[in-house]
């Protein structure tokens, strides 16, 4: 019998590696051609270095692009892998991106919810993503 498994992608920001599972990217591709308003540069996981990828994450019935410096690749891991973010944690972070971590070679990796992160940064509110 197999172990249930968690389909993530892993990509850098800066100096750092984040997981998101697979599901919260459309698309994953160059920012030259994108629209400069459809960019999320910036963001609680900090600044990319060379800002020329971007993974596409639909919210809110459109698409925006989120910049990051490398796609590393996508991994599948024993579901058991997956943990969610202690709570005592999860109050000390500004973003509610951050939703847990994963163990990649033994090492612990923030798992992030991307259309969270995007949303957050676009500066909505909690009404105007309900609309």
């Amino acid at each position: 019998m197999t172990e249930p498994t968690c389909e993530i992608l892993l990509f850098q920001v800066g100096p750092r590696v984040f997981a998101s599972v697979v599901h919260d990217a459309v698309r994953i591709g160059s920012v030259r051609e994108v629209p400069a308003a459809t960019l999320v540069v910036d963001s609680a996981l900090g600044l990319p270095f060379e800002r020329l990828r971007g993974i596409v994450v639909a919210v809110d019935g459109g698409e925006r692009t989120f910049v990051v410096d490398r796609v590393l690749g996508v991994r599948s891991l024993p579901e058991a892998d997956v943990a969610p973010l202690p709570a005592f944690a999860a109050a000390c972070l500004s973003s509610g991106a951050v939703t847990g971590f994963v163990l990649v070679d033994d090492a612990p990796v923030l798992l992030v919810d991307l259309p969270t992160l995007v949303r957050e940064r676009s500066g909505a509110t909690p009404d105007q993503r309900a609309a």
